[in-house]
């Protein structure tokens, strides 16, 4: 799976479009995920272990017939990443030891702002949320407390 995931970050070009594979009989639920670009194709699947796995070939994982394949390429989160690379893929592994969830960062280089993904894995299913920066406080020159007699006391006023 390591080299698969250098492959789509280095080998891969841009994310072109991506397809949800739903369950029929669970139709909320998400049993793998294709990602087409430029170069290849990859599919993040939920395995019943409640893992994530990455591969190139799902031929072997699913009859056709029990998944309902979605286009989710034009719908949120999905739309903001369409044309723009994977830079950085990194692994979760929850406190008992399982590979559940995958972070993407998509971005044409460093000066613009990557879109973030992570899949999780849950109940055999793939759940999908966007990460978003939160803004730091900024933080004002130190003052100094001048009623100190040693040394001089400084004090951090933070702004919101």
């Amino acid at each position: 799976m390591k080299q698969l995931m250098k492959s789509m970050v280095d080998e891969s070009g841009q994310l072109m479009a991506v397809e949800c594979f739903y369950y029929i009989d669970l139709p909320t639920e998400i049993g793998f995920i294709k990602l087409a670009f430029e170069q290849n194709n990859y599919f993040v699947v939920a395995t019943e272990e409640d893992s994530l796995e990455v591969t190139d070939n799902v031929a072997s994982l699913f009859e056709a017939d029990e998944f309902k394949r979605v286009d989710l390429s034009h719908r949120s989160p999905w739309q903001s990443a369409i044309g723009k690379p994977v830079r950085w893929i990194w692994t979760m592994v929850n406190q008992q030891g399982y590979l559940d969830g995958l972070q993407f960062e998509f971005a044409n280089d460093i000066t613009q702002k990557p879109v973030v993904l992570q899949l999780i894995a849950m109940a055999s299913g793939i759940n999908i949320y966007k990460r978003i920066s939160l803004s730091q406080p900024k933080i004002k020159k130190p003052l100094i407390n001048e009623k100190s007699h040693n040394n001089e006391e400084r004090v951090m006023d933070v702004v919101a």
